[in-house]
């Protein structure tokens, strides 16, 4: 009964792929041995490779004689064995964590260790259905939001690797009756039963109080509530990452994010949206709920200029319509010295930045150019070299589509370019005249006419590579 359930779960979440190696964390508990014991059986049906990995916590003087059981039951089933001792005592002090954190990052920690040596994508935890719905009721006690109320999910990512939980599925009974039935070996944490513990607090104490006075299937009804709110998630953060695109841009190291049209968004997809943003900057655990709601303020009453500091390094201001995020510098960005452009080539640009650029034939081209590229018709460019410098007092500007030549800062300001980015803003010039307001707009007499044959092609980007620089 209970093989075939986890079968079916996992085949409905889509936990492995045929072929896949998979780290089985197993403690020697009934949880994890009951587990171990289905992928062996569903092993040759799913192609799956395991590996047995177990982690020493060094808590209980047994815990080296569970260790030794773990081994000999992956050898007995001829399957690879991974082991570690830490002392979490010790860790928990030097990193200043509860001993439940030290223990809980130990262990993935160690998790993702064997998952790189033996290249595997998949590593899987013993978590069952009343895991789940002792997370719930935990996450509602310390305060939550919708995600908190999906708790664990059957399959989630974490870098390169995707934690899967199969036995989900399962009631605590059901998985004992099954260790008792296969007569499995394992062994008991004596520290389950300790109430120093707020999650065994929670076990021994608040959800059997539950069962009794108010629902005796409570955990059911949680996690049918940590299965409604998982699907709700899914499709929030679906909509929230098709509105991020369609609200935001990345240039120049800052994301930039349209305000009216962020606060026109639903409640619901608002700080979804704004945590997408975040990620390019800043450690998603490092934004909480207060920090969200700072910065839908920020977007929706901030005057040009108003900023906020985040966690990270991480800063966001408004610039007239747009909401920037960015992380500080430490130091106020300074006019970089005009430099010249390497036509065919890459010129590097204080910062970390640089242009490419190339000839094309202007039938070859993709319309329309990103913001951060610009077509320039080749023969009318006047003869010399191409410069990239800031602005410079008395500079003038042709912006395409305008009827003439204007002072750059009345256009920069019509553009609603922030004053702190007007003397770094990059120009393209010929001279005195400026081509390409880079990222901005181009000058019309250089644009791309339908006599146009040979096109400037200029693209201007982050360079991840490490390269020369010129300052």
């Amino acid at each position: 009964m209970q093989l075939g359930k986890v079968s079916s779960f996992i085949k409905k979440h889509r936990l492995f792929n045929k072929g896949d190696t998979v780290v089985v964390a197993v403690s020697g508990g009934p949880d994890s041995s009951c587990l171990l014991h289905l992928l062996c059986r569903l092993r040759d049906e799913l192609c799956l490779k395991l590996i047995v990995a177990h982690l020493n916590h060094g808590l209980r003087p047994e815990a080296g004689h569970e260790a030794l059981g773990v081994e000999k039951i992956a050898k007995s089933r001829s399957i690879p064995f991974e082991v570690k001792a830490v002392e979490i005592r010790s860790y928990k002090k030097e990193l200043g964590l509860s001993e439940e954190e030290a223990g809980r990052r130990a262990r993935y920690d160690f998790l993702f260790e064997v998952a790189r040596k033996y290249g595997a994508s998949r590593i899987a935890l013993g978590h069952h259905l009343d895991d789940q719905a002792e997370t719930v009721l935990l996450n509602l006690i310390r305060g939550t939001g919708v995600d908190g109320l999906a708790g664990m999910l059957p399959r989630r990512k974490r870098g390169r690797f995707q934690l899967v939980r199969p036995l989900l599925c399962l009631r605590r009974r059901e998985i004992d009756t099954y260790c008792r039935e296969n007569k499995l070996l394992t062994f008991t944490d004596s520290s389950n039963l300790e109430t120093d513990y707020t999650r065994n607090r929670l076990r021994l104490e608040l959800i059997p109080h539950l069962e009794q006075r108010y629902n005796p299937r409570i955990s059911e009804a949680l996690y049918n509530l940590a299965s409604l709110a998982a699907d709700d998630r899914r499709f929030l953060q679906a909509m929230a990452r098709k509105k991020h695109l369609e609200l935001s841009t990345f240039c120049r190291g800052k994301t930039v994010v349209k305000r009216p049209g962020l606060m026109a968004l639903p409640a619901a997809l608002k700080g979804r949206v704004l945590r997408h943003a975040l990620k390019r900057f800043v450690s998603a655990k490092k934004i909480s709920r207060l920090h969200i709601e700072q910065l839908l303020t920020l977007a929706e009453k901030g005057r040009t200029g108003s900023y906020l500091t985040l966690p990270g390094g991480a800063e966001a201001y408004c610039s007239y319509n747009n909401l920037v995020l960015n992380v500080r510098s430490g130091k106020p960005a300074k006019p970089f010295t005009a430099v010249t452009l390497k036509v065919p080539g890459k010129t590097y640009l204080p910062g970390g930045f640089a242009i490419t650029a190339r000839v094309a034939d202007a039938h070859e081209l993709p319309w329309p150019p990103h913001s951060c590229r610009a077509y320039l018709d080749y023969d009318e460019i006047p003869a010399g070299a191409l410069k990239v410098r800031p602005r410079w007092p008395g500079a003038r500007f042709y912006p395409q589509g305008s009827p003439g030549s204007k002072k750059l800062k009345d256009f920069l300001i019509d553009q609603k370019i922030a004053a702190e980015r007007r003397d770094t803003l990059p120009l393209v010039t010929a001279g005195e005249m400026i081509l390409w307001v880079v990222g901005v707009r181009i000058a019309h007499p250089y644009r791309v006419t339908g006599q146009t044959g040979k096109v400037l092609v200029l693209e201007y980007r982050v360079q991840k590579q490490a390269g020369k620089k010129v300052k």
